[in-house]
């Protein structure tokens, strides 16, 4: 790893890559959390957790139909895990289509491949923090399963719950892997502001997040018709961010 951060010194990646460990103390949300756009507007990231509820697609038709006069594809991330491709196979697909129809462009986020959860565990053992986790496997066995389902991993990874310790953010970064937070989870009540990464749940498990960014689109309605409050792809947010 150090060999590579030599060689692309001064890089957008790199210089993200080096920002993600000097914010990896927290316990939540570590990584990077808020991109640069130029304009007004926000990196829209979606988390596809295990869930055996259908994928939330009025997420995106009405994406589609909010932004088709100003942004084709729109731009989205989504972070997915290995269960819920496993899962999920039509919503794969589904995705897949809209993605060869040119009305989506996705980011493809490694979400681990489990995605362990106990709401009985506190965070500091939960989630990847849970004793005997094999993290080369929660990383690896997501990008297998991603490639096997003609899916491009990207560099960016989403810890589980946004929970994470100091030790595997430098886990994660050795293996390559931007982490990707959020200063705009919905669910939990906070606001995007410009330049914001947004998190949403789209596996069919959080519905006040669904609501509530429908809403969102439909009170920047006339700013959307305008240019003037856009969607931000995730590579093109943190390169902007990190070029310099």
């Amino acid at each position: 790893m150090k060999g590579l951060i030599s060689v692309y010194k001064n890089t957008p990646y790199v210089n993200a890559l080096e920002a993600a460990l000097k914010k990896s103390y927290p316990l939540q949300d570590a990584g990077i959390t808020h991109g640069f756009p130029q304009e007004h507007g926000i990196t829209l990231t979606i988390d596809l957790c295990p869930s055996k509820k259908p994928l939330d697609r009025i997420i995106f038709t009405s994406l589609i139909t909010e932004f088709s006069k100003t942004e084709q594809p729109v731009p989205v991330a989504l972070s997915i895990t290995g269960k819920f491709m496993l899962d999920h196979p039509d919503d794969i697909q589904w995705l897949k289509g809209l993605v060869e129809a040119g009305e989506i462009s996705v980011t493809w986020v490694n979400h681990t491949y489990n995605h362990n959860y106990d709401p009985k565990i506190p965070p500091h053992s939960n989630f990847l923090l849970e004793p005997g986790t094999d993290l080369n496997f929660e990383i690896l066995g997501t990008e297998i399963a991603m490639l096997e389902r003609g899916l491009t991993p990207s560099v960016f990874f989403r810890f589980p719950g946004l929970v994470s310790d100091q030790k595997i953010v430098e886990l994660v970064v050795a293996s390559g892997l931007i982490p990707v937070g959020s200063d705009a989870w919905l669910a939990k009540g906070q606001r995007p502001e410009t330049g914001s990464i947004v998190l949403i749940h789209g596996n069919g498990n959080e519905p006040v997040g669904v609501k509530d960014f429908i809403k969102l689109l439909q009170t920047r309605k006339s700013e959307v018709l305008n240019h003037q409050w856009l969607l931000y792809d995730l590579s093109e947010s943190v390169e902007s961010e990190f070029k310099h």
